[in-house]
Formats: C-alpha cells, sequence, structure tokens
C-alpha cells in the first residue's frame, strides 16, 4: 500500500521528497480533503496539489540557501539551527522598533489584500502568542448520543451529493456539505494569507526594512524559507505542534466590538463592529495573521445562519489541528482560483473589489459553492472556463455592490470623518447592507 502511494505522488525529477508519513496522509480516504466534493478526484487531486507546492517550496530553499540538494537529514538538521540562529539575532533587532514594525505591518497587510483600512479595528503585537484557548481537535459528539454512533460511522458509505434540490438534502447532508464549504474557505484563508510570510520582499517593504537594519531581510528570507520546508519534512514536529500548541508563532482572533461596552476615547465615536487582535512572533508571522485577520472576516459571510448549525460546523473545521494541511493545499488553491478568475479583477480601477467577490462568493450555497470551486481547481480546462464564466457573473455583481457602497458613503458620511457617526447612521448602514444582501458579520 505505501509502495502505491508513493508511485502516485508526481515528484517530476526532483531528489526531495515529503515525510513519509505525511505521503501517507495524503493518499489516504480519511485525508480532511480527500472525500471533499470540490476535489473531484479525491486523494489524487490532493496528491497533486500538495506535491505542486511541496516543489515550489523546495526550489525556494534551495534558491535562498544555495544548497542544491536538501534531501539529506543533517543538511535539514543545520538548516533547522541556522533558523533558530537568525530567529532570534531578528527578534533581538525587532525588539528595539517595535511600534515601527507593527505599523509597517498593518500599512503592508492592509494594502496587499486590497482590505479598506476603516473596514476593522485592528490590535496588533510583535511577541508570543496566548495558545491557551486554541481549539485542538474538532469536537467530538454529546455525551448524551448514542456510543455506538462511532461504530456505525466507520461502517457507513461515504455520502455523495447529486445534483438536487438543498431541501431534499438530509439533516446530515447538510451538515456534511457545510464542512466541506468550511474546509475550502479556510484552505482560501490560509492560502491567501500565506502572501503575508513574503511581504518584506515587495520593494516598498523591503526599503523600510533596509532603514531599521539591512540585516532583517536576509533572515527573514531563510526564516520562512525553511519553514515553509519544515511543513512537508518533518511531519511528527508540526502533528506535535497542530496538537499542542507548542511552538505555534502567531495568532489571530477576531472580537465583537459591541462586546466591549466602551466607545472609542469616550467621544461617543462609533468603531468598526470587528476587531481584528493578531500577534506575530516576528515581523513577517504578524504580517501573515493580519491577513489572515482580513480573510477570515471575509470567510464568516459563508458559515451558517442557523446558529446551532454553524456552531457544529465550526466545531469540526477550525481547529488548530487542521491548519497545516490548509497551508499545505491552500495556496495551491488560491493560485488554481487566481488563474480561473476575469483578467478585469486585477485592473488597477478595481483595487479591492477582490473582498466584494469574495463575500459574495462565500454567500453562494454549499453545493454550488462547492462545485464552482471544484471546476476551478481541475486539471480539465473545460472546467475551469465554466468556472471562469461563473466568476465573471459574481465579479459584475461584486462591482456593482461596491459601487453602491461607495456612493452610499460618499452621500451619507462627511468626507473629514471616517466613523459611520451616530446610531441611526448606523441603522441606516445595516439596513443598505441588507438591501445588497449583506450583513455586517459579528
Amino acid at each position: 500500500m505505501a509502495k502505491r502511494v508513493k508511485e502516485q505522488i508526481d515528484y517530476g525529477n526532483r531528489p526531495e521528497r515529503m515525510d513519509p508519513n505525511l505521503e501517507r496522509k495524503l493518499g489516504s480516504p480519511e485525508n480532511m480533503y480527500a472525500s471533499n466534493p470540490a476535489l473531484h478526484k479525491g486523494t489524487r487531486d490532493v496528491q497533486r496539489l500538495v506535491s505542486s507546492r511541496f516543489g515550489k517550496v523546495a526550489d525556494k530553499l534551495k534558491e535562498v540557501t544555495g544548497i542544491n540538494d536538501i534531501s539529506p537529514r543533517q543538511v535539514q538538521q543545520m538548516l533547522i539551527s541556522d533558523m533558530m540562529t537568525k530567529t532570534r539575532s531578528v527578534m533581538g533587532i525587532e525588539s528595539r522598533h517595535r511600534q515601527e514594525l507593527i505599523d509597517l505591518a498593518i500599512e503592508a497587510s492592509l494594502d496587499e489584500s486590497e482590505t479598506p483600512a476603516d473596514w476593522y479595528e485592528i490590535d496588533a503585537s510583535l511577541g508570543m502568542p496566548d495558545t491557551g484557548n486554541f481549539r485542538y481537535q474538532p469536537e467530538t459528539p454529546n455525551d448524551d448520543e448514542d456510543e455506538d454512533e462511532d461504530e456505525e460511522d466507520e461502517e457507513k458509505p461515504q455520502l455523495e451529493f447529486p445534483s438536487f434540490d438543498v431541501e431534499d438534502l438530509t439533516d446530515e447532508e447538510v451538515f456534511e456539505l457545510e464542512k466541506h464549504k468550511r474546509n475550502i474557505i479556510n484552505a482560501l484563508i490560509q492560502g491567501s494569507a500565506k502572501k503575508g510570510h513574503y511581504l518584506f520582499q515587495k520593494p516598498e517593504v523591503k526599503a523600510r526594512l533596509d532603514e531599521i537594519d539591512p540585516s532583517l531581510y536576509r533572515n527573514y528570507l531563510a526564516i520562512m524559507a525553511i519553514n515553509d520546508f519544515l511543513y512537508f519534512s518533518m511531519e511528527q514536529m508540526i502533528e506535535m505542534m497542530s496538537q499542542t500548541g507548542q511552538g505555534v508563532a502567531g495568532k489571530v482572533e477576531l472580537a465583537n466590538n459591541d462586546d466591549d461596552g466602551e466607545e472609542d476615547g469616550g467621544g461617543g465615536e462609533e468603531k468598526p463592529d470587528t476587531k481584528i487582535i493578531a500577534t506575530g512572533m516576528i515581523f513577517p508571522i504578524l504580517c501573515h495573521e493580519l491577513i489572515k485577520g482580513f480573510e477570515e472576516a471575509k470567510g464568516r459571510h459563508g458559515l451558517p445562519k442557523e446558529p446551532g448549525l454553524r456552531s457544529k460546523v465550526l466545531g469540526q473545521t477550525d481547529v488548530l489541528s487542521n491548519e497545516p494541511m490548509q497551508l499545505r493545499i491552500g495556496p495551491e488553491i488560491v493560485e488554481k482560483l487566481r488563474f480561473a478568475l476575469p483578467d478585469e479583477m486585477f485592473d488597477t480601477s478595481n483595487k479591492g473589489l477582490i473582498n466584494w467577490f469574495h463575500i459574495l462568493l462565500y454567500q453562494i450555497p454549499a453545493q454550488e459553492f462547492l462545485e464552482i470551486i471544484g471546476n476551478a481547481i481541475s486539471a480539465d480546462d473545460s472546467k475551469v472556463k465554466k468556472a471562469t464564466r461563473r466568476f465573471e457573473e459574481i465579479m459584475k455583481e461584486a462591482m456593482q455592490m461596491k459601487e453602491d457602497f461607495e456612493n452610499y458613503k460618499e452621500e451619507h458620511h462627511d468626507d473629514s470623518d471616517d466613523s459611520y457617526g451616530d446610531e441611526d447612521d448606523e441603522d441606516d448602514l445595516d439596513d443598505f447592507l441588507g438591501s445588497l444582501g449583506i450583513s455586517r458579520p459579528k
């Protein structure tokens, strides 16, 4: 069995190999994405996407280090030691420029994600995160449920979802579809946030970092390239981190400002509904967590509206132990979607449109959503073109919504004041967003 799995993973002519334990996971039907309807070929699609990502990560590390063969275990141990040394050096420098780097991280992350600065309140910090409230593993069934349920589940065939009205689905099928949808959205969140790890390479960011200390850029590059490779070569270590939180270097939380019970500065000024609280051990990780926060805020639009179902889905999907696989497969899914998107999406005149597009995309019912994503990431060009046609429809709707929203703000808000004004204005804004089919998630 192990031999068959190994032969299915396409390494091309490269000598590097993933950790055998990870290879087995990628070839297993128990893999969290193997049964996802968006991956039409199951484990074969998982292996195709993850092995493609692995090749890019290995090439990046060889380019950064100048080492042509990074396969030997002793080479990898040397790289880990080098990463730790460079991290200590970086943290020493950053401690003397903390606020400057935090401000730069916020500015660069907002720009990269094309997120309007007034959409969220941001609380960012450099340092080790508190991992005490992580959810590490998927929630288990309630204690009052039949204890034999687990054994029965093992004997059930994998659920199939033919194309029929959602009203005909059982509660279990609805839950499975919503869970698969959320797992894809989480992969998109992690894949988009991955760009944050390398924001320091953008010329304008590098110039600011060089003013602080030119060694930061070189060290960031080595640290992140080595770190990426470890997600494929050191499965036992990654698994331990994802199950215990030990060694986790970043964290982001979304808070509801309505729960604060305070107004900003006591002057009655309204704050954005959502507060993004991000912590990163070093600058690139903070950038990653900030973008992840922006993406998670949009991702809430894809959750089930029924509170009980939403809680059940989150209990199965939004857990630390799922993040390594999301980081491995997410960047590839994001890249596939990018190539399937209409070229017009990336016109300079449409800056920020991607956020409206994502909100509308995530609101699509689970069954159709998974079909669209499945077409976009397919190896079949005809299916990708089908996804592009659907994306064009969503993009046109997003353009109209963005224009309506900007016109509304211009008409209702003082140019000198970025706040939404008084409570009546807040209600008016909620009514307006509601007319567009959007609510401001809490």
